[in-house]
């Protein structure tokens, strides 16, 4: 299911994070964070509670054959309904529309065009509420899509404002992936938009390449931050920063200098 030895550093009861939470993973070009989602996903489900995935970066496809590989079959929880897959990536362009797949009357395909205005954004929002129950996970893949594909910033961060304010209202958890390239910085907006995303967190995962980029066995690095609304006291984490290495059907996280591999 879930990595075991991060479950160790984040020391969730029954692998899985308070409710009412919001959890915000950062990565970059050089160190990519989505492995971390399929970390939340295996945990969750195995949990008996339900996902509710927002695909905006990838498609279902992707997600299925990577948790296949981590041994998690997602299929019988989608057919159950305890995993949903809203397909946003297929309709953040027009043309998308007319394609025969997937097809527009399904339940977790948006009924619009996520065409850049506030109107779709709105839509969007009032999809997902309707999928949400007590208990949810709701992850989106990723925040940064949205405002490289036209939705303005302050569009964007209502967006996530509202996904904050509905988990806590259902006692659920959102999962935020956001991009945070250390060039974001010549990308004013960009750069704006992850401290506003990290403001509304509790919890930040930051994932980041190894400064000096020689490593045998160690692939980057996990910083594990508090984040500014979490209330001091109330959570097992321990902020620390652990290396890790990825493999074919696992993760594995350990202290800075431990593995034999750092050169």
């Amino acid at each position: 299911m879930g990595y075991d030895t991060l479950d160790a550093a984040l020391a969730f009861p029954s692998n899985v994070p308070p409710s009412q939470s919001h959890i915000v993973i950062t990565d970059s070009l050089k160190a990519n964070g989505n492995f971390l989602l399929h970390h939340f996903i295996g945990n969750q489900v195995k949990a008996g509670q339900r996902v509710v995935l927002v695909g905006l970066a990838q498609i279902l496809n992707h997600y299925f054959l990577i948790n296949r590989k981590l041994g998690v079959n997602l299929l019988p929880f989608k057919q159950s309904g305890q995993f949903v897959f809203v397909d946003g990536a297929t309709h953040l362009n027009a043309y998308s529309l007319d394609t025969p797949f997937p097809p527009l009357n399904t339940p977790t395909t948006p009924s619009a065009t996520l065409d850049g205005s506030q109107q779709s954004l709105q839509q969007f929002y009032e999809i997902l509420r309707g999928l949400v129950a007590s208990d949810t996970m709701l992850i989106l893949d990723d925040a940064s899509v949205l405002l490289s594909n036209g939705f303005g910033l302050q569009p964007t961060v209502l967006f996530l404002q509202k996904l904050v304010g509905l988990m806590q209202s259902v006692n659920g958890t959102l999962v935020t992936l956001i991009h945070a390239d250390e060039e974001g910085i010549d990308d004013p907006e960009q750069d704006a938009l992850v401290k506003s995303t990290i403001q509304l967190s509790d919890l930040v995962l930051q994932v980041q390449a190894l400064g000096s980029g020689l490593a045998r066995d160690v692939h980057g690095q996990l910083c594990i931050l508090y984040g500014p609304k979490n209330l001091a006291g109330t959570w097992p984490t321990q902020p620390q920063t652990l290396h890790y290495k990825i493999l074919d059907n696992n993760a594995h996280f350990f202290p800075k200098g431990i593995s034999q591999g750092v050169l």
